[in-house]
């Protein structure tokens, strides 16, 4: 009875599935190096984390739009309030504010 038993398990050991070994974790800080003329395979593009590249913020040099707008609408405002100088106004509005007035 005990080789019966044995032979059975013996059996079932070809019949079980391995578990699958775990994904690989992808830093995705790293720079992915690939070897010329290869192509990354389907489990390397589908597992790279492209989120975080365009996660940083825009560095921005120089005043906001809604600050030139503000400094402009100041400059209309202190020639009386006469249309037709929206392009001169924001033109000095820039000027201004990268001068720092």
């Amino acid at each position: 009875m005990a080789r019966a038993h044995a032979k059975t398990n013996h059996s079932n050991k070809h019949s079980q599935q391995k578990p699958a070994p775990p994904a690989p974790v992808v830093n995705s800080t790293a720079p992915i190096a690939h070897t010329p003329n290869t192509a990354p395979s389907a489990h390397t593009a589908a597992t790279t984390d492209v989120t975080s590249v365009s996660a940083a913020p825009a560095v921005r040099h120089g005043p906001t739009n809604e600050q030139i707008a503000a400094r402009a609408y100041e400059l209309f405002l202190s020639r009386g309030g006469a249309h037709g100088h929206h392009d001169e106004d924001w033109l000095q509005a820039e000027r201004d504010l990268k001068l720092g007035r």
